[in-house]
C-alpha cells in the first residue's frame, strides 16, 4: 500500500476519549508507523510502546488501529482467551468496523454473536482475501498460543484463493514480552516476515523483558543447553520489536495522576510451621487440601490461616474494601477463599466491634469456564450491595495480564512468581477508583520470622525474601519507584490519603517542578529510617549512593562546563546520561519556596549561581519541553491543545503562551520581549496572525515536501490524502483554491513549499466573470422559447422535471463571422420555478404560458 492510499485512510475513532498522555502515545505510534516518501522496508514497520499497566494501552492500541488501517486488515495478538474478549469489546467501541473474526479455541456461544471462530488455515486465507477485494476492513483476534494458524493461512495454496493472502497491514501485538525469549518458542512466529507479512507491527507491553545470553554454556549430554545470543527474541533489539516511540513508567503514571499511589504494608508473621506455640494459637479452619492423601493436593494450613488473620486485621484497620489474593496452585487458592470466613467469624468473636461478621469471598482459576470467572468477577465489584463490607477475590493464573476487573484496594503478594508477573499484580491494585478519589492502594506482604528472630533483624533475615523480591521487581520496571528508599526519609508527613504521594523525595520531582511519588514501606514493628535505606542498597539496590551527593556533583560538573546552572528541565547528566539533573534542580526549587530547604544545602547552591526564581524555572522547563517537540515535528510548535511530550502539557503551554502574547506590552498578563524571543528562536510561526490549525497543517505539508526531497507536484496531490493525522490533500486544495483570501504570508510560505494559486480555477472565474449576465426577463423569454418547442414538437406542455430543451442561436464567432451555437435550456427545472414564483409574474408572462397550454397558468 502506497503511503497515500494509508494516510488517507486514517480517520479519527468514535466512542473512545482519549486523555493527554493516551493522545501522546497514539501520535507517536502514528508517526512511527507512517511509511515515509520513496523508503521501503522489506521486515515491515515495527515500533513499541511502553505504558505501566492501568494506563489505557488497550484503548490506544484499538484506537491506533483505527487510525492506521480503518479499512485494512488487522491481526491482535493476544496472551489469553479474557483478553481475546475483552479486546474485542475494545475495539468495536474505538469504532472499528467490518467483520471480526476469532482463531482460538473458544466455542461460538462464548464469543460476540456477530463474530465467527475458525483455527482452519483455508478459511482464514479467504477471510483476508475476501475482505481485500472487496475493500473492507477486517480484524482477526488471536492468542499467541493460535498465531501457527496465521501463519499456516499464508502458506494456503495461491491457486485455492485466485491468488496469494495480501499482507496485514497491522500486527498489533498486546503484552508483547510473551514473544520475547527464546527463538525457538511457537510465539515467536509473530516476528517473523516471512510467515506472517505485516506491513506494520505494533509491540505494546506494560513490563518489556531484556534478555541477556548467559556468560558460560554448560555443554552436558541429555541436558538443556542455554541459549546463544543470536537465539534470543530481547525487547531491546530494535530489529525485531523496533524503536520504543513511547515509554511512560510505573512513577510517571502516578506523577500524573493516571495510577493511585501505593504502599508496600509488610505483615510481620511468627512461622507456626517452625514456631509450634503459634499454631496452637491459631485454629485451623477446615476446608479442601487438608487432610488428603495425595500429596499434591496438600497446603499449608497453618500458614494459610497466619495469613488470613492478618490480612482480615489489615482490612480492618487500613479500611479496605476489595482485596486480591494470588496463588500458585488451585488448591490453595480454594482453600484460602472457602475457609476465610471461619477466621472471620472467630476474629469476630473476639472483637465484634472491629471485625464484621462474614466477608464476601470467592475464587477462580483457569479450570473455571469464562462465564463463571466473569460472573465472580462481578460480585467481587458488587459484594457492597449484600451488604458485605469487604471483599476478599483469592486465584489462581488468572486475574494477570489486561483482564479488566473491578478496582481493588489492595493485593496479597508473596513473592512467588517472575518480576513480570508481580508487577502485573500490582497493577491490579494501582489503578484509579472513581468512588475513591484519595485511593492509595496497599500492597500486603506476609513475611514468616523464625524462632529467633525478631522484627530488628531484618538487615541480615531471610525471612524477608518476599519483600526483597516484590522490591527488586517494582525497581526492574521502574528503578525511580524504588532508589529512593535507599535515602533515609526521615519526614513524618507520609501518613494516609494522597500524602503518600505528594511527598518530596531527595533528588527527583515530577512534570513542572510538582513533587514526585515515594514509595512508602510500613512495617508492623517500625523500622528505623536509616535502616531501611540501608536494607534498600544492600538487598535491593547493591550500593546505590544517596541522591543528593550525586546531585550536587553533577550541578558542579555543569557549572565548571558551563559557567551557569541554567540546566534544562530535561537534561540527562553524568557519564551514561542517566542522572536527571534538570529534575533534580526543580525539585530543589520547590524545597526551596516551601522553605523545606537545609541552609548550607542552599549555601552550596548559591556558590554555583544557582536561580531560584519558580516562574522562570517553570518557563525554561516549558521551553526545553518545546524544544523537544519541535525536533518531533520538523521546527514547528503548532501543537494542539490537548498535545503532551513526556508526560508535560505542552499544548496548554503553549495556548496560555498565545493568549499572553495578544495583551498588549504594557498591560499585565502581557508576555515579554525576551521570552517572545525565546520562542522565536524555536519556531518563528510559534504564534501566527492565522489560526493555529492552518500553521500545523502547513507545518505536516512541509515535512512531506522535506522527506519528498522537495519533488511534489502539488498539483496531482489526492485530495484525500492525511499525513501524521493532518488532511494534507484537502488542505492543499483550499488554499490553492482560496489563494486571494491568504495574508501575504502565508502566500509567501506555500510558494516555499511549490504550492501556488490554481490558475485552471482563475481562468474560469474570469471566463464566468467576463460573460455577459442574462436579466431575468431575458431569461424569461429563453424560457418561453424553449417551452414554444417543445410544445410545437409534443403537443402539450406536461415537461417533466429533468428535461433540457436543445435549442440553437445565431452569434458572433472570435473573427466577427456567424456561427450557430447549440445549448441545452433546463426546460423542466425552468417551468418548475415559475409555478413556484408565479405571484411575482406578470399578468402578461402568465398569459404567454397559458397560450402555451400550461395548466397553473
Amino acid at each position: 500500500m502506497s503511503v497515500e492510499t494509508f494516510l488517507a485512510e486514517a480517520q479519527e475513532p468514535e466512542g473512545i476519549t482519549l486523555r493527554g498522555h493516551q493522545e501522546e502515545a497514539l501520535e507517536a505510534i502514528v508517526r512511527g508507523l507512517s511509511q515515509r516518501p520513496g523508503v521501503e522496508v522489506p521486515v515491515g514497520l515495527r515500533v513499541n510502546v511502553k505504558m505501566a499497566t492501568g494506563t489505557g494501552k488497550s484503548y490506544v492500541g484499538a484506537v491506533a488501529g483505527q487510525r492506521i488501517a480503518p479499512r485494512g486488515s488487522v491481526l491482535v495478538v493476544v496472551p489469553t482467551l479474557d483478553l481475546l474478549l475483552q479486546m474485542i469489546a475494545s475495539w468495536r467501541r474505538a469504532g472499528r468496523a467490518g467483520e471480526m473474526y476469532a482463531v482460538c479455541s473458544l466455542e461460538a456461544g462464548e464469543l460476540p454473536y456477530d463474530v465467527e471462530r475458525s483455527t482452519n488455515p483455508v478459511q482464514i486465507a479467504y477471510w483476508l482475501t475476501s475482505a481485500a477485494r472487496r475493500h473492507r476492513p477486517v480484524t482477526l483476534f488471536a492468542t499467541y498460543a493460535s498465531t501457527g494458524a496465521i501463519k499456516d493461512a499464508y502458506r494456503v495454496d495461491p491457486a485455492l484463493m485466485g491468488g496469494p493472502v495480501p499482507p496485514l497491514d497491522l500486527m498489533l501485538c498486546d503484552e508483547a514480552h510473551r514473544s520475547s525469549g527464546s527463538v525457538e518458542k511457537t510465539w515467536t512466529v509473530v516476528h517473523d516476515q516471512e510467515a506472517i507479512p505485516a506491513v506494520r507491527r505494533l509491540y505494546m507491553t506494560a513490563t518489556p523483558r531484556v534478555w541477556a545470553p548467559p556468560r558460560s554454556v554448560r555443554r552436558r549430554e541429555g541436558a538443556y543447553q542455554p541459549l546463544e545470543e543470536g537465539l534470543l527474541c530481547s525487547m531491546d533489539d530494535t530489529a525485531v520489536y523496533g524503536e520504543c516511540v513511547f515509554d511512560l513508567g510505573l512513577q510517571a503514571a502516578v506523577d500524573q495522576k493516571l495510577l493511585a499511589p501505593f504502599e508496600i504494608v509488610v505483615m510481620e508473621l511468627r512461622d507456626p510451621v517452625r514456631n509450634r506455640a503459634a499454631a496452637r494459637r491459631q485454629p485451623l479452619p477446615y476446608g479442601p487440601g487438608v487432610g488428603e492423601d495425595e500429596e499434591d493436593d496438600q497446603v499449608h494450613p497453618e500458614r494459610v490461616a497466619a495469613i488470613q488473620a492478618a490480612l482480615i486485621k489489615t482490612m480492618a484497620e487500613r479500611k479496605l474494601r476489595r482485596v486480591i489474593t494470588f496463588h500458585t496452585r488451585t488448591i490453595e487458592a480454594r482453600y484460602f477463599s472457602e475457609t476465610l470466613n471461619q477466621t472471620v467469624e472467630r476474629l469476630n468473636g473476639e472483637d465484634p466491634d472491629k471485625y464484621p461478621e462474614e466477608f464476601w469471598s470467592q475464587w477462580i482459576s483457569g479450570e473455571h469456564p469464562t462465564d463463571f470467572r466473569q460472573e465472580v468477577i462481578g460480585g467481587f465489584g458488587t459484594a457492597e450491595n449484600e451488604g458485605l463490607q469487604h471483599a476478599v477475590l483469592s486465584n489462581c493464573v488468572v486475574l494477570g495480564e489486561g483482564v479488566d476487573i473491578p478496582s481493588a484496594d489492595g493485593v496479597l503478594l508473596r513473592g512467588h512468581g517472575s518480576m513480570v508477573q508481580n508487577i502485573q499484580r500490582i497493577g491490579r491494585a494501582v489503578r484509579l477508583d472513581p468512588d475513591n478519589p484519595d485511593k492509595v492502594a496497599s500492597l500486603l506482604v506476609p513475611v514468616f520470622l523464625k524462632d529467633d528472630e525478631e522484627p530488628d533483624d531484618f538487615l541480615e533475615s531471610d525471612s524477608y525474601a518476599p519483600l526483597v523480591k516484590i522490591l527488586t521487581s517494582l525497581r526492574a520496571h521502574d528503578a525511580k519507584v524504588v532508589e529512593n528508599l535507599a535515602v533515609p526519609q526521615h519526614s513524618g508527613h507520609r501518613t494516609s490519603g494522597r500524602s503518600a504521594e505528594a511527598v518530596q523525595p531527595p533528588g527527583l520531582s515530577g512534570p513542572g517542578g510538582k513533587p514526585s511519588f515515594s514509595l512508602p514501606v510500613r512495617f508492623l514493628a517500625p523500622k528505623d529510617p536509616d535502616s531501611l535505606a540501608l536494607f534498600v542498597r544492600t538487598r535491593v539496590l547493591t550500593g546505590e549512593g544517596q541522591y543528593w551527593r550525586e546531585g550536587i556533583s553533577h550541578a558542579r560538573a555543569w557549572h565548571q562546563e558551563f559557567g551557569n546552572l541554567e540546566v534544562p528541565y530535561s537534561a540527562m547528566t553524568g557519564k551514561e546520561g542517566k542522572f536527571p539533573l534538570g529534575k533534580w534542580l526543580s525539585g530543589r526549587r520547590v524545597e526551596y519556596a516551601a522553605g523545606d530547604l537545609a541552609p548550607h544545602r542552599v549555601d552550596m547552591l548559591d556558590a554555583l549561581g544557582m536561580v531560584w526564581s519558580v516562574p522562570d524555572a517553570r518557563f525554561e522547563a516549558g521551553l526545553d519541553w518545546a524544544r523537544v517537540w519541535a525536533r518531533e515535528h520538523g521546527g514547528s510548535l503548532a501543537a494542539p491543545a490537548r498535545a503532551s511530550i513526556g508526560g508535560y502539557p505542552i499544548g496548554t503551554w503553549l495556548s496560555a503562551l498565545r493568549a499572553a502574547a495578544q495583551v498588549p506590552a504594557d498591560q499585565a498578563g502581557a508576555l515579554s520581549a525576551h521570552r517572545r524571543r525565546q520562542l522565536e528562536e524555536i519556531d518563528p510561526w510559534w504564534c501566527p496572525a492565522w489560526p493555529i490549525t492552518w500553521q500545523r497543517t502547513y507545518a505536516a505539508a512541509r515535512r512531506w515536501w522535506l522527506e519528498a526531497d522537495g519533488r511534489v507536484d502539488w498539483r496531482q496531490l489526492s485530495e484525500d490524502v492525511v499525513f501524521e493525522g493532518e488532511p494534507l490533500g484537502r488542505w492543499v486544495r483550499a488554499q490553492r483554491a482560496g489563494w486571494a483570501e491568504l495574508d501575504q504570508e502565508q502566500r509567501d510560505l506555500l510558494t516555499a513549499l511549490g504550492i501556488e494559486e490554481d490558475q485552471e480555477l482563475v481562468a474560469a472565474k474570469a471566463a464566468a466573470e467576463a460573460k455577459p449576465k442574462v436579466s431575468r426577463t431575458d431569461r424569461f423569454q429563453q424560457g418561453l422559447a424553449a417551452l414554444a418547442a417543445f410544445v410545437e414538437r409534443e403537443g402539450h406542455a406536461a415537461v417533466r422535471r429533468p428535461h433540457k430543451e436543445e435549442m440553437e442561436a445565431v452569434e458572433a464567432g472570435p473573427g466577427g463571422e456567424e456561427q450557430v451555437v447549440v445549448s441545452h435550456f433546463a426546460l423542466g427545472t425552468w417551468l418548475n420555478n415559475q409555478k413556484s414564483r408565479r405571484a411575482k409574474l406578470t399578468p402578461g408572462q402568465l398569459a404567454q404560458l397559458a397560450e402555451h397550454g400550461v395548466e397553473w397558468a
